[in-house]
């Protein structure tokens, strides 16, 4: 079964390596003490066709980072103002080069996709494929004019917000006092007057008419209905799941899965233990591939066949808690899903038919 993934935050992995100056291979990180959820390798084992890396950028991120881990406080507030800090667009732009690094150590095996015809082409050439993307808006320090920069790097999909207000929206952000009493986490307050800026609509608008598929995982309730309003055709929620089944702040309402669907957008499953089943406490939450086919059957439900896909969040969650543990083991949840009722065309339409779909449409 082939597969396509929304997102994955492994090039972010990769440029924290070299930070460290303890470079990996996006080849293979098996055996290098830093071993990835995601690489090639475990692509072809997963029998993958297309994956979306995504340019994570955090605006709590230290000058002078060294890509040892930091404590991001992107829980304890939702705003991202600091001095002392990386750029947004320094970090996207460091990312970016490490992708085309990558791409360019790989080529004979993966290539970077800028249309749909690209991705044609590399899988009637046995290619794999590379979609490369943006988590946070933020990365525009408010210039437009950086949206073109993006999409000539081959940008096609862009997170507008993170967990932190940046000029373009507002995120939904978990309530006060979760870390203490983790099961505050799924009782959260949605931000229903905190959508999109002025300048957050005029970029969603350029988003959709550019090319670049706006993706309203993280933004706040308000800003979710705003990219509604502004953007006539499709848009995506690259990795979230069903708020009624498991109701954190990154979760779809029923009226989102059947907005998304609506447009001729898309919904990709996040793997997150959190975002998938609610617990008293976060090590008590856990990825089964029941639990990912209750969200599945769900959305489907609400929003049809044609508006799930896959978005694992691979490298940018913690590696426990998942039955599915890594790229090379995705095909496990096909089996489950069609042991549970789900037809093949069901479960090919989730596992690469509805974003190539998209992707047709938008690239």
């Amino acid at each position: 079964m082939r597969v396509i993934d929304l997102h994955c935050d492994t090039v972010m992995q990769l440029w924290y390596a070299e930070l460290r100056k303890d470079p990996l291979p996006l080849r293979d990180t098996a055996g290098t003490g830093h071993e990835l959820m995601l690489d090639i390798e475990k692509m072809k084992k997963g029998e993958y066709l297309l994956q979306n890396f995504a340019m994570f950028a955090d605006a709590r991120c230290p000058e002078d980072f060294d890509g040892e881990h930091f404590d991001s406080t992107f829980m304890k507030g939702h705003t991202g103002e600091a001095s002392g800090h990386m750029s947004l667009w320094k970090q996207a732009t460091e990312m970016i080069r490490v992708f085309r690094q990558a791409m360019a150590d790989n080529a004979d095996a993966i290539r970077q996709v800028f249309t749909y015809r690209d991705i044609e082409d590399n899988l009637r050439n046995g290619m794999l494929s590379a979609l490369l993307t943006v988590e946070e808006g933020g990365v525009l320090e408010g210039d437009l004019s950086r949206l073109d920069t993006l999409y000539h790097a081959g940008v096609r999909m862009m997170t507008v917000t993170w967990n932190y207000d940046n000029e373009l929206g507002h995120p939904n952000t978990p309530p006060e006092g979760f870390e203490e009493d983790f099961s505050r986490f799924f009782r959260f307050v949605p931000r229903t007057d905190n959508g999109l800026t002025p300048l957050g609509k005029e970029a969603v608008y350029r988003m959709s008419r550019m090319g670049i598929i706006p993706d309203v995982s993280h933004l706040s309730d308000a800003g979710f209905f705003d990219v509604a309003d502004v953007v006539k055709g499709p848009f995506a929620a690259s990795r979230s799941t069903s708020r009624s089944i498991t109701g954190c702040s990154r979760n779809m309402t029923d009226e989102m899965i059947r907005t998304v669907a609506e447009h001729g957008g898309i919904i990709g499953l996040n793997y997150c233990p959190a975002f998938v089943m609610e617990a008293a406490r976060a090590e008590d939450c856990y990825m089964t591939l029941e639990g990912l086919a209750r969200h599945a059957r769900h959305i489907m439900n609400k929003g049809g066949r044609e508006v799930l896909a896959l978005g694992s969040d691979f490298d940018g969650i913690a590696p426990v808690n998942l039955e599915m543990a890594n790229a090379s083991e995705v095909q496990k949840l096909a089996g489950y899903l069609e042991r549970a009722g789900f037809t093949a065309e069901e479960i090919e339409g989730i596992y690469w038919k509805n974003a190539m779909r998209l992707y047709r449409e938008v690239l």
